[in-house]
């Protein structure tokens, strides 16, 4: 299953898509609205630091996006709010906005 974002995707579309790529790593049996907007993705969805890098290929994937290795921290994925800000702050950034 491959989860891919629209490049109009709203930020609740977005927190929608990082939920989802959560449970696909973090190999969950929950629903993502189970997930709430300001889960920890470590100790919230089981995600840990092998599994991180997972995740930053699923986001770079769904959102058309590079996440360079220098700007990968443990707080980026603190929650899952700031990581959607995140992700919105790039893809604006890609599109020239």
């Amino acid at each position: 299953m491959q989860i891919k974002a629209e490049p109009a995707a709203t930020e609740r579309a977005t927190l929608l898509i990082l939920k989802e790529l959560a449970i696909k790593v973090g190999h969950l049996k929950i629903a993502p609205t189970e997930i709430r907007d300001n889960a920890n993705l470590f100790d919230d969805c089981g995600l840990d630091s092998a599994s991180v890098v997972d995740m930053v290929f699923g986001v770079e994937d769904a959102f058309g996006i590079t996440i360079p290795e220098e700007e990968i921290d443990a707080e980026l994925f603190q929650n899952v709010s700031k990581l959607a800000e995140f992700v919105d702050a790039k893809r604006a950034g890609a599109r020239g906005e």
